[in-house]
């Protein structure tokens, strides 16, 4: 009698231990925003579980999901969506983005006619594509729209997800709430904040100078490509954001070198004389700073000079937010 007693106990432990995820619309099927929200597109959106998660059998997955590949994807799909799919990527890697953004959207239309879950990869592929091809404020709002789906749609750990979640960090200096992507439901407007001023380490520079040779080319191209000099960039760009609000920024300059001779008597000295200039003819901005911070930083690069020596060369500056 103990034994059976036993038995009949230990059953149900083992039911419950075995049990698998709960699907959605099931009780104790998980809900939320930011990663575990439910996935945008179709008519069911709102009890669709996102799929992606590892698993080893069927039994590790929700009711509605298989396990393909080690993780669970949706049972239904749209083959007319998954042809797009497929199309968008071919168009990405033949540098077509544009046209990839494009199909992205016409492949996550098709799955929602379909009345079946959008995959998650797909969800943010279709994100990324967008984000990289928003180049106006209508086209932003869809863009990070898309990469609000693709966090609801998507687990933590998918690398896609991640290069979303990148791409849209680009525009936190824009009036971006991120914390509109925890709320319980997508916001009608993403970009309701003020822009802030980006810091130093949100600004990526480059500085495109030519290789020659030259007395004095080298202590100077030497001070153009160091620290104090990238520290300038970006102090000028943040100034010039500050005007305009533009996440890049670009400068044609001219440094300008020569030495001048100063008799000393017995004899002769050449100073040398560097200089950054401005080519274009505004009065304020991103060129016009550089031109002075940039003489500042080359100005003593070059200690003395050999001879009457005097050459131009011209090289160009460009700056942008991550």
């Amino acid at each position: 009698m103990s034994r059976r007693l036993a038995i009949a106990l230990l059953l149900p432990s083992l039911a419950l231990g075995c049990r698998r995820p709960a699907a959605a619309g099931e009780p104790g099927a998980p809900t939320g925003a930011a990663g575990l929200a439910p996935a945008q597109g179709g008519p069911t959106a709102s009890t669709v579980m996102p799929s992606g998660a590892g698993c080893t059998g069927r039994a590790d997955c929700p009711a509605d999901q298989l396990c393909v590949a080690a993780r669970c994807r949706h049972r239904a799909t749209s083959v007319s969506g998954e042809v797009l799919a497929a199309t968008a990527r071919a168009q990405a890697e033949a540098g077509d983005l544009r046209g990839a953004a494009s199909t992205f959207e016409r492949a996550v239309e098709a799955f929602t006619a379909a009345s079946v879950p959008v995959p998650a990869d797909i969800l943010c592929e279709a994100a990324l594509a967008a984000l990289r091809t928003a180049v106006d404020p209508v086209a932003r709002e869809a863009a990070v729209r898309r990469a609000d789906g693709c966090f609801r749609g998507s687990l933590p750990g998918d690398p896609v997800r991640a290069q979303v979640a990148a791409a849209v960090g680009r525009w936190r200096y824009d009036g971006l709430d991120v914390s509109a992507f925890d709320r319980p439901e997508p916001p009608e407007r993403y970009f309701t904040l003020e822009p802030s001023r980006p810091t130093a380490d949100a600004i990526e520079v480059a500085i495109d100078l030519p290789d020659r040779d030259g007395p004095g080319w080298n202590d100077v191209g030497t001070a153009l490509r160091g620290e104090r000099a990238r520290a300038a960039i970006a102090d000028c760009f943040v100034q010039d954001w500050e005007i305009h609000h533009q996440r890049s920024a670009r400068a044609a300059l001219l440094v300008v070198f020569e030495t001048r001779l100063r008799d000393m008597g017995t004899y002769d000295v050449y100073d040398p004389v560097v200089e950054v200039r401005a080519t274009g003819l505004a009065q304020e901005g991103f060129e016009p700073c550089l031109a002075s911070a940039l003489t500042d930083v080359v100005r003593g690069a070059v200690r003395s000079g050999r001879g009457v020596t005097a050459w131009q060369v011209p090289f160009t500056v460009a700056a942008q937010l991550r």
